[in-house]
């Protein structure tokens, strides 16, 4: 046998697709979210951390625990090679021909056609710049998720196609680099698979059943070995802290500082109405799809998604304050484990498989369709198609470049908050600790410098959370106590005792009275204390 016969070969148009959707991705996500984008300087700077603990020792974020720790132990590493604006282009290349593969493969399962990943690819982007029902998105910055979703397209792909141990190594890696992605998917794959096989009694056998069981073991030999170095660290962080401090550190993830992807009372009308529509649409469409195992098991695996964030609204439905709520101690607890994350993010990607598949069946298929006038002809309709396809990518592309920055600065603003953070990295000593504007995302990224705390930068432990929560409290408190007495040496030395704060990098806090700035340009000051 020849041995080159049984290697799995890509062929060139596939690999040309995967670099169209990965090229697609990766424009979309640099013009709407130019580097550091969504998330870049709270991974990739805790990610550096993780490797180089001396650099900005003792920042309060970057030493609590690792909750991504995969994430951290791989990226990390290129973090000491590249500098983080390297590494986050590097990443993002990565992250998304990982995404591309993964969508390719799971596109060309559940569609027919070589240009229906490009299409469907497009359709998500435009979707995407729409809107989203609570804050979760895959385009955006470099962050463990990317990776994890680019797996869980390929687990789904060999799902559909049967392949049961690759989808168990890919749904393993899925939760790997992020868990809460990973055990969410995998819940909802059984959930198909029980349904299915619910539909399908009457035609099991017991020997269906001592095969599907031979089939079985082994993929959940592969899925729970390849979930391990993710698993073990995310379990041993559930487990850390107090019942009180898990407490608090509940309700102030769910009902405070993460409110906008878990409280579904905080989510706004017109996410709800989005999303309501896009569920209609696609139960309608769904209806017209194939009968076949691969497009039904991809069906309840999102019927599945669907449940989960029902059931996250009825958990989170209730007046407001939060503790008003019966039973709400435990309803946080489950609020906490992101239920709306896969609806958020894959519903989109269902109602573009299943618009595609109705586009193809009235333009392309002509078997069943009513006679069309004779000038439209085949080739036109795809023409007309290639052309509104074009034109989608087209406005989504110009929706990037017109997006609002994440910092949310303006141009002269975000120059001198740079030039401010440049001038902290070269004339500051590497031990400084800084207190920052409240909102203030990408000051490591840039100053290089540790904070003594900030508002994006949230541990995921119940202590942590709980600290996090005190510094912010105490910082607030001690701004309102001397705002109207003036920020005199009495006021800076109770900050530096409490807080072991060196420097000051301020906008609008002060003014004070004892002490002049070492550097300052229009919008921002630097202090040292004394």
């Amino acid at each position: 046998m020849n041995p080159e016969s049984t290697a799995t070969k890509i062929p060139f148009p596939a690999i040309l697709m995967i670099l169209l959707i990965g090229g697609s991705f990766a424009a979309d996500s640099f013009l709407r979210f130019p580097v550091p984008g969504t998330n870049e300087p709270h991974y990739l700077t805790k990610a550096r951390h993780y490797w180089n603990p001396q650099w900005c020792a003792d920042d309060f974020f970057l030493e609590s625990s690792n909750a991504h720790l995969f994430f951290f132990q791989t990226v990390g590493a290129i973090t000491q090679v590249l500098s983080l604006e390297q590494t986050a282009v590097l990443g993002r290349i990565i992250g998304f021909l990982l995404l591309a593969v993964g969508w390719y493969r799971l596109i060309s399962v559940l569609c027919t056609g070589f240009w229906s990943p490009l299409i469907t690819a497009w359709l998500y982007l435009a979707l995407a710049a729409i809107g989203n029902f609570s804050g979760e998105w895959i385009i955006g910055g470099i962050e463990s998720k990317v990776f994890a979703y680019g797996f869980l397209f390929l687990a789904l792909a060999n799902a559909c196609e049967q392949n049961w141990n690759r989808a168990g190594i890919y749904a393993g890696l899925t939760i790997t680099w992020h868990p809460v992605v990973g055990i969410w998917a995998l819940a909802c794959s059984l959930f198909a698979l029980l349904i299915l096989g619910f539909l399908n009694r009457k035609h099991i056998d017991r020997a269906m059943i001592t095969g599907s069981t031979k089939t079985a073991i082994p993929a959940c030999g592969y899925l729970i070995l390849c979930s391990l170095p993710g698993l073990v660290p995310s379990l041993a962080l559930l487990t850390q802290g107090s019942p009180q401090d898990s407490f608090a550190a509940n309700f102030i993830q769910v009902f405070y500082r993460l409110k906008h992807h878990l409280d579904p009372m905080d989510f706004n009308l017109f996410s709800y109405l989005l999303y309501a529509l896009l569920l209609v649409a696609w139960l309608f469409l769904a209806r017209k799809q194939s009968t076949s195992f691969t497009i039904r098991f991809f069906q309840f695996f999102i019927i599945g998604t669907i449940g989960l964030a029902c059931i996250g609204i009825l958990i989170g439905a209730g007046p407001r304050p939060a503790s008003e709520m019966p039973y709400y101690a435990f309803r946080m607890s489950l609020l906490k484990f992101y239920p709306f994350r896969l609806f958020d993010a894959l519903l989109p990607l269902a109602f573009s498989v299943a618009i595609l598949h109705l586009i193809q069946q009235y333009l392309i298929n002509s078997a069943t369709e009513k006679p069309k006038p004779a000038w439209l002809t085949l080739s036109l309709r795809k023409a007309i198609l290639a052309v509104l396809c074009l034109g989608i990518f087209t406005g989504t592309l110009y929706s990037a470049w017109n997006h609002r920055p994440v910092h949310k600065m303006s141009p002269a603003q975000r120059a001198d908050w740079i030039d401010a953070c440049e001038w902290i990295r070269n004339h500051t000593p590497d031990d400084a600790l800084f207190l920052t504007p409240a909102h203030a995302t990408d000051f490591k990224w840039y100053a290089q410098r540790p904070e003594y705390v900030t508002f994006k930068d949230c541990p995921q432990d119940a202590s942590g959370i709980v600290e996090w929560n005190r510094r912010l409290k105490y910082l607030r408190k001690w701004g309102q106590k001397y705002y109207n007495k003036g920020f005199d040496d009495r006021a800076l030395q109770a900050l530096q005792q409490k807080t072991g704060i060196t420097h000051l990098l301020v906008k609008r806090l002060g003014p004070f009275t004892t002490i002049d700035p070492i550097y300052q340009n229009r919008t921002y000051k630097v202090y040292q204390l004394p």
